[in-house]
């Protein structure tokens, strides 16, 4: 699709990873809204992609452990939409979206994954509470995701343009942008990642304990489906992103 923003389950099979950043309280409530909109516009720049509708991602082995070893990754994320090297690989590769994930000593959650682009739009969602419950999935795809009991937030990239962005999944329906410091994002060309930058205290009202994530493509167009296969963690097919199919990721330090 052509889209510029313009203002935009069951048990937890879970793995609980250690990244790095500040022990924190439990999150308080969502923050207020900006602005609520859909923030999904039909007309937008395209880039030079070449996109291959037969491969939704770019086949590629898993990197290895990388960062530090376990211990705090750097303090900044370059966003310019290559792989930071402080940000390891949690899971996925070679079929699979890969899911890259950090977070900083000063509470910013770094995420990545394959860039959009090879006939699908891509999204990594962020959860500061357990997912439990079904809303309709972003950008008006096909299907539910799981939500936890705070906000939902996506990191965008679309197939068909040069697009990258954060947004908040509302309960009742919509897309809202988030935009500013707190909300960093950028995508490389084909080959590289879709990557983003979030302040969890801004974003959730404090630094989580413990964020949900799952790396997930969409076929590109308005009511696309889920492309199962290529999901990160790996799915059960039904086409809808369930609460299992998340990754769990904690976020103080070893």
């Amino acid at each position: 699709m052509t889209r510029a923003a313009t203002a935009a389950s069951s048990a937890l099979a879970i793995a609980a990873i250690a990244a790095c950043g500040p022990t924190a309280p439990g999150i308080d409530a969502a923050p207020p809204l900006d602005g609520r909109t859909d923030a999904r516009g039909d007309a937008g720049p395209t880039d030079a992609r070449e996109p291959d509708a037969a491969a939704p991602v770019d086949a590629r082995v898993v990197d290895g452990p990388g960062g530090d070893g376990g211990g705090c990754p750097v303090v900044t994320f370059a966003m310019d939409g290559a792989l930071d090297p402080g940000a390891p690989v949690r899971a996925g590769g070679v079929t699979s979206v890969r899911l890259a994930a950090a977070v900083s000593a000063a509470g910013v959650l770094y995420v990545a994954t394959d860039d959009a682009g090879e006939g699908s739009d891509h999204f990594i969602l962020v959860s500061a509470t357990p997912p439990t419950t079904a809303r309709a999935a972003p950008f008006a795809k096909a299907g539910t995701v799981a939500a936890g009991a705070g906000p939902l937030l996506f990191l965008a990239d679309e197939n068909d343009n040069a697009f990258a962005g954060w947004f908040r999944r509302e309960a009742a329906a919509g897309d809202t942008a988030l935009t500013g410091a707190a909300y960093l994002a950028a995508t490389g060309a084909n080959g590289g990642v879709v990557e983003g930058a979030l302040d969890l205290g801004a974003a959730f009202g404090a630094v989580p304990a413990t964020v949900y994530l799952a790396a997930v493509p969409y076929a590109t167009a308005d009511g696309g489906g889920l492309v199962a296969a290529a999901q990160t963690p790996t799915g059960d097919g039904d086409g809808d992103l369930e609460a299992a199919e998340y990754l769990a990721v904690t976020t103080a330090c070893p």
